[in-house]
């Protein structure tokens, strides 16, 4: 194998001499260009499907036209626990607050059917206190969510597994991925917004629509997950199969929550606010544990690097 100074023409085609001997010298450079062609069009018979798999979306100065400067670096670890700790902080911290200040306002209160013991998380982030709290961390983590988003719906295209046997059918659940973590958040934003005090049929629908797109998210999730490189390891199977157990606990509890709300709302059976509230604690932790197997998605498999590229004259 010939040595070769990185970032030259003839660095980037070095690997495809392999009979041991040297890559010829040539005097004009155009040679140089067109034997490499040559070899990569060789190469790409023996080996279909070698070039361009994985289109990069990042120009690098492979050629001398090019000039590439990378202006910051991130550390993928940081950017998750800045998008996923606060909002796991904002509930606990709301819960604990309302516990120990507002006791009396959550608990043991007359609502629409009867008395109801245990507080529900909406009726916790509606107080002026806990909704403070509750909003300032959540709302934080949205631009980080649709960062999450964005860079899982282009890696996914480009991650493809080649073992695929469905490409349209993938191609579609990651559309579907994207729209519904889209609305997904939306909802999130307008559930935490729109109080149960002041207008509780708009937040019991943007609840239950916050639901359904998660669970559509969730399940696409999956589906892209299972058929693309982020399945192999480090991390690959166990961030899938947590996902799989978290979905299906999730689809579960959902049923329960909606029919518990509803024999309370309509049958006025008291116990059943006490079975929803319950419900609503599991669910918002659960979507929480969710979005937390990202943590195993970029550790060790995604970069986040801003860079300026520039055309040399």
């Amino acid at each position: 194998m010939a040595s070769v100074a990185p970032g030259t023409s003839s660095a980037r085609h070095s690997f495809l001499y392999s009979s041991g001997h040297p890559p010829p010298a040539f005097s004009d450079p155009r040679q140089h260009l067109s034997a490499s062609s040559a070899v990569e069009n060789e190469h790409q018979q023996h080996y279909p499907g070698w070039h361009g798999r994985f289109p990069s979306s990042h120009k690098r100065r492979s050629e001398p036209e090019w000039s590439v400067k990378e202006l910051i670096r991130m550390n993928p670890l940081h950017l998750f626990f800045i998008g996923f700790v606060p909002p796991f902080l904002g509930a606990i911290g709301s819960i604990v607050t309302a516990l120990l200040l507002h006791n009396d306002e959550i608990s043991n209160y007359n609502w629409q059917c009867g008395r109801a013991r245990l507080p529900s998380l909406s009726r916790i982030i509606n107080l002026p206190m806990e909704r403070i709290f509750w909003q300032l961390t959540f709302l934080f983590h949205i631009p980080l969510r649709v960062v999450e988003i964005a860079v899982g719906f282009f890696r996914y295209g480009r991650l493809r597994s080649v073992e695929c046997n469905w490409p349209r059918a993938y191609t579609l659940c990651r559309h579907f991925y994207l729209w519904l973590g889209s609305l997904e958040l939306i909802f999130l934003i307008a559930l935490s917004v729109v109080g149960e005090r002041e207008f509780i049929s708009y937040h019991v629908i943007f609840f239950y629509a916050f639901g359904a797109f998660a669970i559509g998210f969730f399940i696409m999730n999956a589906v892209c997950h299972s058929q693309s490189l982020y399945y192999l390891n480090p991390y690959g199977r166990i961030s899938y199969h947590t996902k799989i157990v978290l979905t299906v606990f999730y689809v579960i509890s959902v049923p329960i929550l909606f029919g518990a709300f509803v024999l309370y709302w309509r049958k006025c059976i008291t116990i059943m606010y006490d079975v929803f509230a319950v419900a609503e604690y599991i669910d918002v932790f659960l979507t929480i544990a969710y979005h937390c197997c990202a943590f195993f998605d970029i550790r060790y498999k995604v970069v986040f690097s801003v860079r300026e590229v520039r055309e040399m004259k």
